[in-house]
């Protein structure tokens, strides 16, 4: 991984912002911030905190479907430990470690896994976007850093929802295109391409009924709306007068900048587009940067910490969920 020019572009990215993000305020007045913050309300948080992953968990069950038939309570191990390696592995990687677990300990199609995930990240930055936009049209855009992410994102996941139902209309044509992507596998597995093919076909296709879509969409709207009272509910702990609306609009802001390939779960692009919408809001940049520091850590730590317990009473080390293991039980699972 040190070797990564992916895990030192991260590295960097996160460096720039947390110097840009402290060079705005002093750290002796985020630390008397952090000392006035009533911390109890963080109990309440997490509880409401895993309430959206359970949504997100019964999403999943929905998209795997075509893959294997999966309740989301059977699922939601799986899902903690791709949060878990998504905070510690930089590009959002641990989502290949979500499907090369599922796919080894349930022995269903990793690349069919990984499809439904890929489902779930396209609908999650679409969902973003639209609660960016409502969002800011409901508190106003009070800075032009907000409109350029908003412009930006919309721009992006447009063309990557219009793109990927062009590219999955067609069976066909999805499978023709998708086995020529596969041909970058080792030429042993070429011959398994076809059935690949198939598979990850069968799943990036699972949204093309309208129920299905229909059901995606809510549980995508109705995890983010939770988890924006998670949000919502720390900052009573740090008495912030700030609306639904300005958290509405943290959560898609920050959730969005952390897209671009960064180090530790986004850190760095996360506090400052945090900071970005609270001090637009009144808040006062020191209670502003402790808070996104807090409701950061919030989200990173029991995910860690709870998926790394998961992970490592699987008996699988990361260097196997990682490395040349994983890559051939993704072509190797039909």
């Amino acid at each position: 991984m040190l070797r990564s020019y992916r895990f030192w572009a991260g590295v960097a990215i996160s460096a720039l912002l947390i110097g840009l993000f402290f060079r705005a305020t002093k750290p002796g007045e985020i630390g008397s911030a952090l000392e006035l913050a009533n911390y109890w309300w963080l109990i309440p948080a997490t509880v409401i905190l895993f309430l959206a992953i359970s949504a997100r968990c019964v999403r999943w069950s929905i998209l795997m479907r075509p893959v294997a038939p999966m309740s989301p309570v059977r699922l939601f191990p799986y899902a903690i430990i791709g949060y878990m390696a998504n905070n510690l592995i930089p590009a959002r990687a641990g989502e290949l470690v979500r499907a090369y677990v599922l796919g080894d300990r349930e022995h269903v199609s990793t690349v069919g896994t990984f499809g439904t995930i890929a489902v779930e990240r396209l609908f999650d930055g679409c969902v973003l976007v639209l609660m960016l936009l409502v969002a800011g049209a409901w508190v106003g855009f009070d800075d032009p850093k907000l409109e350029l992410i908003a412009l930006v994102s919309a721009g992006l996941f447009l063309a990557a929802i219009v793109a990927f139902y062009v590219l999955t209309l067609s069976e066909r044509r999805a499978k023709r295109v998708i086995h020529r992507l596969l041909r970058v596998l080792p030429e042993r597995f070429e011959h398994r391409a076809e059935d690949m093919a198939d598979t990850l076909v069968g799943s990036l296709r699972s949204v093309h009924d309208p129920r299905s879509v229909g059901l995606v969409l809510l549980f995508s709207i109705i995890a983010w709306t939770v988890e924006a009272s998670a949000y919502a509910t720390i900052g009573r702990g740090f008495n912030m007068d700030v609306g639904f609306g300005q958290y509405l609009l943290l959560l898609s802001a920050a959730n969005l900048a952390i897209i671009i390939p960064t180090f530790f779960g986004g850190t760095g692009p996360f506090e400052w587009a945090a900071r970005l919408v609270l001090t637009g809001a009144g808040v006062s940049a020191p209670t502003a940067s402790a808070y996104a520091i807090v409701s950061h850590a919030f989200i990173l730590v029991p995910t860690t910490v709870l998926g790394l317990l998961i992970f490592w009473s699987f008996g699988i080390s990361f260097r196997k969920a990682t490395g040349r293991d994983a890559v051939e039980k993704t072509a190797a699972i039909p």
